[in-house]
């Protein structure tokens, strides 16, 4: 590659650049994993200008990045995200979304992107990583997010690549308001045998294993609250299911360089499908609601009355779902059942009773919304509307009805009821 020279980051990344127009940062052009795996690949005008890019995603695959190939009615020029075939330098097989147009030489902001749930898990991040890494190359110490969706979701996605400033006490609630700044600071990918994928900047931070996601519980200082968690014991890396403040099983255990020392035996889970009672459906509808969607509450509610909601025997994972159907691993109540017979104390048993309850809405969470987000999406604006509009003029009722639905539930599990054999 003529010019071009090759760096080696802490985790064995082997990052290779080329000169950049006078005056101007190198230009990134290739990026391979310490164990050869190719991870980026970027071409560049002789003016510094980005032709096009390509980034490795968790599941294996790539997703290329075109410069200005596509328009949005939001804000004009964008970026064209697709979906490439992977044997083949540059081969779309399907454009997926946009962003807004940046100037990859010189990037000045992290863009606004339009559909994001079109890419594939892992596909956004491998994105806002790359513009991270060139920020770092640029020595730009500081962007703004620029556009219209400041959302949790999106805040959660910039903590894999960038971070706030640490004196920022509400750094979520700033977000929000479009008054947060970040710092690049990019990770480094390891991918390994088996498909599995590593995340790497202070220690393992994520792993995606099985097209299942363990992330470290705290970035920065922000708990992300997941059910599959990273978590450090001794010099070990765990990757584990972590239910109802403490881990059910460990899945995959990791030296601190993310490399792999054992792959404990998935344990099996025995019993019977059956179904949630009208009492649990109650509860974890409005509780759902509840947890950061009041206005989509009717919507909610409706998707929890239809949906096949059930205990099952589901063996390495907490929830599974299959089109209208979703399981909770009978491992939670059975869980549950042990903690609840060894606590003599009554109050406690309560507080532990509204924790298993709160621990399964949670995990139904994430799917019932974006189901009832798609039937929200699907009615045409009139319904949509009106929708909403019921939604604001019963939203003084979710607190009685919160209270409601859990103390029959409550009582029930108190006493032993309503849980599976």
């Amino acid at each position: 590659m003529g010019d071009s020279e090759a760096t080696v980051s802490p985790y064995g990344t082997v990052v290779t650049r080329r000169p950049g127009p006078a005056g101007r940062p190198p230009l990134r052009v290739f990026e391979v994993d310490r164990h050869g795996t190719p991870l980026t690949v970027a071409e560049w005008d002789d003016a510094g200008r980005l032709r096009r890019a390509k980034v490795r995603i968790p599941d294996g695959g790539w997703i290329g990045i075109e410069p200005g190939a596509a328009e949005s009615p939001a804000w004009g020029r964008s970026d064209l995200l697709s979906r490439l075939e992977p044997d083949h330098p540059f081969r779309v097989v399907e454009p997926l979304t946009v962003f807004q147009s940046v100037d990859y030489g010189a990037v000045g902001f992290i863009p606004p992107l339009a559909e994001p749930e079109r890419l594939p898990p892992g596909g956004g991040t491998a994105v806002l990583n790359f513009l991270a890494s060139l920020l770092v190359d640029q020595k730009t110490p500081r962007v703004h997010y620029q556009g219209p969706y400041p959302t949790e979701q999106l805040f959660a996605a910039l903590l894999e690549s960038f971070r706030y400033d640490p004196a920022v006490a509400s750094p979520l609630a700033q977000f929000m308001a479009a008054d947060l700044s970040w710092i690049p600071a990019p990770h480094e990918r390891l991918f390994g045998p088996a498909g599995l994928y590593v995340q790497l900047r202070d220690g393992v931070e994520k792993v995606v294993f099985g097209g299942r996601a363990y992330y470290r519980r705290r970035w920065q200082g922000v708990v992300r609250d997941e059910p599959r968690v990273v978590r450090e014991d001794g010099e070990r890396i765990l990757c584990s299911l972590w239910v109802m403040d403490g881990p059910l099983e460990d899945h995959l255990i990791f030296d601190r360089r993310g490399e792999v020392l054992a792959a404990p035996p998935v344990p099996a889970v025995e019993g019977r499908r059956t179904p949630l009672s009208p009492r649990w459906r109650s509860a974890l509808g409005e509780l759902v609601a509840h947890s950061g969607a009041p206005l989509l509450r009717p919507s909610l509610l409706g998707v929890v009355e239809r949906l096949g909601l059930e205990w099952g025997p589901v063996a390495g994972d907490l929830v599974e779902a299959a089109g209208e159907r979703l399981a909770v691993s009978l491992s939670l109540p059975r869980l549950f059942r042990r903690r609840l017979e060894g606590e003599p104390k009554p109050e406690e048993r309560v507080r532990m009773a509204l924790e298993f309850v709160r621990e399964v809405a949670k995990l139904l969470g994430p799917a019932v919304r974006r189901k009832a987000q798609a039937a929200l999406v699907a009615l045409p604006e009139a319904g949509q509307q009106a929708a909403l509009e019921l939604a604001a003029a019963t939203s003084g009722e979710a607190a009685s009805a919160l209270e409601a639905s859990l103390a029959p539930l409550i009582q029930a599990l108190l006493s032993g009821s309503d849980l599976p054999s």
